[in-house]
């Protein structure tokens, strides 16, 4: 969808994940491996559909410190799919679901696994 980032690709990545092919360290490598591909990379508003990848990138360039698990995957895949033009929803949608997790009791699930220790 946009420069350098293809929301295809991401949706491949994170279905390679739920399916148990690839683990987190996987996911967050090849995350940091498409952020290191630019220089730069420009920010976009909330309403421009090029952020919605943008954004989920970001997230798995920092899934270790953001706790992000395989259970998040269906709010991502769906945010990746936000149709044109429904960008302010789908931002919205996003943020209240990243609300609604408990992140005290996510941290003390991931407490004993080394890759999310912060």
């Amino acid at each position: 969808m946009s420069e350098g980032i293809d929301a295809k690709a991401l949706r491949s990545l994170l279905k390679r994940w739920q399916r148990g092919e690839i683990d987190e360290r996987s996911v967050h490598e090849e995350a940091e491996r498409i952020w290191a591909s630019k220089d730069e990379w420009p920010v976009y508003p909330d309403t421009d559909p090029e952020s919605i990848p943008m954004d989920v990138l970001e997230q798995l360039d920092v899934l270790n410190h953001q706790l992000i698990i395989p259970a998040d995957i269906p709010a991502m895949l769906a945010f990746l799919d936000t149709p044109l033009g429904e960008e302010q929803r789908g931002w919205e949608e996003w943020e209240r679901y990243w609300q609604g997790v408990d992140i005290d009791a996510r941290r003390s699930a991931l407490m004993h696994n080394p890759y999310y220790s912060t």
